[in-house]
């Protein structure tokens, strides 16, 4: 099993062009404002957001606030950073909105 970490590296550089490919490709028989249009779209954002939400909240945070040996054990810090943290995303919500 050598190869298979070759083998991952080609296909996550792979994704980007080929999508690509694929959307240049359909551009021409996409309609935007169709019903099934829509539903792929939604569908794959709902992936795209989970995929980011899990990456944040496991990869990220898991790791800010479990693992971290700076944090002292005071629950007032604990919740200092839950609240920058939420504020944070609360700002990001909000220039969402406007994006």
């Amino acid at each position: 099993h050598k190869w298979l970490p070759h083998l991952l590296c080609l296909a996550y550089g792979l994704t980007t062009p080929i999508s690509i490919a694929i959307g240049l490709g359909l551009r021409t028989a996409y309609n935007p404002g169709s019903k099934t249009s829509l539903i792929v779209q939604g569908v794959f954002n709902a992936i795209s957001a989970g995929v980011l939400i899990y990456s944040a909240l496991v990869e990220l945070l898991a790791r800010d606030f479990i693992f971290d040996p700076c944090r002292t054990r005071r629950r007032s810090k604990l919740l200092y950073m839950v609240f920058c943290t939420l504020l944070g995303a609360g700002i990001m919500a909000l220039i969402g909105k406007w994006a």
